[in-house]
């Protein structure tokens, strides 16, 4: 989840109110062809339930359904061998860097996590900060093999799969941030796990119930969201994929596009690209 930019859902509806509340569906298209788009949250408790007629209608009618990226066993052996080239193995000396107000507030948000701060310092702090997120996540029943991506990453045959990148690039991109940065995002991720319980659920709950307005203020109100964040994890990739599903209208190719959907909002997300390139788009759940 935060890394819930990642994680997190939101979907802004432009339609009239809907009959059936459910996770926002798209439609895109041009004078001869469509594709549609659909917002997900990666990691899901199991008393969500977002699957409807309506998503599996159209999951039926497609050529591919392209994903962020690859997160089963070939995705899995990607991130294994980036780790291992980043080093993560080896202890970093940030732990040192951190106050002695920094430190003690580090210990008390980990501890009930089971975690130790020796633990954590052996990754860089990008990492230590996802540690912790998960931590809270499992805790709170999350679990990826739950969560949109994995359920029909699973299900698809290798040939109606379709990747807009790499789970060990998404990685890179967080480890390319300078550690200042990402010791300020972690110790931001720590001041807020007392209320992440609540977060969480507020927003996932919103996200299945196609609630746009609840979704808005909770990723608008999220701490961890800055600007340099939300540039490189957000708005970069959002222009790095908008001539992608360009082309797949260009060429006829009817896909589905699932991906985290903190991306089919706002100014500069995917849906706004495509629709001031001149594309119809609509709300069709």
């Amino acid at each position: 989840m935060r890394c819930r930019a990642l994680l997190i859902a939101l979907v802004l509806s432009i339609a009239p109110t809907l009959a059936q509340a459910a996770p926002a569906l798209w439609e895109v298209s041009d004078a001869d062809s469509k594709v549609w788009l659909f917002g997900s949250i990666h990691v899901l408790p199991k008393d969500i339930v977002w699957r409807t007629p309506a998503f599996d209608d159209v999951l039926k009618q497609v050529d591919q359904v392209y994903f962020e990226a690859d997160i089963g066993p070939m995705g899995q052996l990607g991130l294994i061998l980036t780790s291992l080239k980043m080093g993560f193995t080896q202890h970093q000396d940030w732990l040192q860097t951190l106050t002695p107000d920094q430190s003690s507030k580090l210990m008390a948000a980990i501890t009930p996590l089971g975690m130790t701060g020796p633990q954590l310092g052996g990754y860089a702090p990008w990492l230590a900060e996802a540690m912790v997120e998960n931590a809270v996540l499992q805790k709170l029943g999350y679990q990826a093999d739950l969560g949109v991506d994995e359920t029909l990453q699973a299900e698809l045959p290798k040939e109606k799969k379709g990747y807009f990148e790499t789970a060990a690039g998404q990685m890179q991109m967080l480890a390319d941030a300078p550690e200042d940065r990402q010791i300020t995002r972690l110790m931001t991720t720590v001041d807020d796990v007392p209320n992440m319980p609540r977060e969480i659920s507020d927003m996932a709950r919103a996200w299945s119930s196609g609630n746009a307005d609840s979704l808005a203020k909770s990723v608008t109100d999220d701490p961890t969201m800055d600007k340099g964040f939300t540039q490189t994890m957000v708005l970069d990739r959002n222009a790095r994929w908008a001539p992608v599903i360009e082309q797949m209208l260009a060429q006829n190719r009817q896909n589905l596009i699932v991906v985290g959907a903190g991306h089919l909002v706002g100014d500069g997300s995917v849906i706004d690209l495509l629709t001031k390139a001149g594309f119809t788009v609509q709300r069709i759940q």
